[in-house]
């Protein structure tokens, strides 16, 4: 399990007084990119940080957090007006600075996530399993190697991915009706992401996104639930996940679905996943975190859908960026597949 705050900001302290500068800045920067509203790591990140413009910045945080902290304040007036500079963009510039570390795993992570998925859906189901396996347990092993640093937040969260497909087809659940298979799934992927979000990579529930702000954007986002819903049954035209037009089995259904579609595949992909791939890529986490989402869509068979998937989600993340909430994405989400899988299938019969 890895370690708290607390006891990062004293490993952190604790190396700054020994001259470890280096590795004192490297904890503080997880520290408060995982807690931004930490007045003590800020303060002691700018004790770390190299320019009198990010020692300004950290300083700025502390006060911004707690006005009546002496210290800082008398620090930054030491130092006078200025510029000041994050020191947090130098973790985003990582992979420019050091590509073969960070950019050539991160790629070669996505392209082998495809070979699994087409593995899975066109070849040989078990080699895809066998190489979703070996890909989730390098990320962990990868991330682990890499605790004091911003990538280990990246290969926590993305290692989510695989673990979906393992999930979904390592279950025995041939004899269970589909629209259950897929309540039943999302039970462990719930779990997975709460150990994830909590105690591995220690999102506060409000920077998920499970809150109400933005409420006109989230509402004007349900009324594209139907148009998108409407072209992707023309690409996919699937069979429908229920006998018919009974009510209380309908109702059901599409209960399950938003709550087992929608809402669990929002909270993982952009209220997790996206949040720590922007962390190390800035906007081009968007489009790493959305080509993660079509290619494990690639089940569908159909590579239309593949690049259709992949326009919804970057929409769904600018609306998620605008909003700061996953609530108007899950629930059009969740209305997709509604229309998908319970109403476009009987529609005009």
């Amino acid at each position: 399990m890895r370690r708290s705050p607390d006891r990062q900001i004293q490993e952190a302290v604790t190396a700054l007084r020994s001259g470890q500068r280096d590795r004192a800045r490297g904890l503080l920067e997880g520290v408060v990119r995982a807690h931004p509203d930490s007045e003590r790591a800020w303060y002691w990140l700018a004790q770390a940080v190299e320019t009198v413009e990010e020692r300004r910045f950290c300083l700025y945080q502390t006060l911004s957090l707690n006005r009546r902290n002496a210290l800082a304040r008398r620090a930054l007036e030491a130092l006078g007006q200025g510029p000041s500079r994050s020191p947090l963009e130098r973790a985003t510039s990582l992979g420019k600075e050091q590509g073969k570390t960070f950019w050539l795993p991160a790629l070669g992570y996505l392209v082998l996530l495809t070979v699994a998925e087409i593995l899975t859906a066109l070849v040989e189901p078990r080699l895809g399993l066998l190489l979703h396996s070996l890909l989730l347990t390098g990320a962990l092993i990868y991330g682990a190697r890499c605790s004091d640093q911003p990538a280990y937040r990246f290969w926590m969260g993305v290692s989510l991915a695989p673990l979906i497909r393992l999930i979904s087809l390592s279950l025995p659940l041939q004899s269970v009706p589909l629209v259950y298979w897929y309540l039943i799934i999302s039970v462990p992927l719930y779990v997975a992401t709460f150990i994830v979000r909590r105690w591995i990579l220690q999102i506060p529930w409000d920077q998920v996104g499970l809150h109400g702000r933005g409420l006109t954007l989230q509402v004007l986002m349900l009324f594209l639930g139907l148009p998108l819903g409407m072209l992707e049954y023309q690409i996919l035209r699937p069979v429908p996940l229920i006998s018919g037009w009974n009510p209380g089995e309908f109702l059901m259904a599409a209960l399950i679905l938003l709550i087992s579609t929608g809402l669990v595949e929002e909270l993982i992909f952009r209220g997790v996943m996206q949040q720590v791939a922007m962390e190390m890529m800035g906007k081009q986490g968007v489009v790493y975190v959305s080509a993660i989402f079509a290619v494990l869509h690639i089940g569908h068979r159909s590579l239309t859908d593949v690049f259709f998937v992949f326009g919804v989600a970057l929409l769904f993340s600018w609306f998620v960026q605008r909003t700061r909430s996953i609530v108007g994405v899950s629930l059009t989400h969740g209305l997709i597949n509604i229309w998908i899988f319970l109403i476009a299938p009987f529609w005009g019969t």
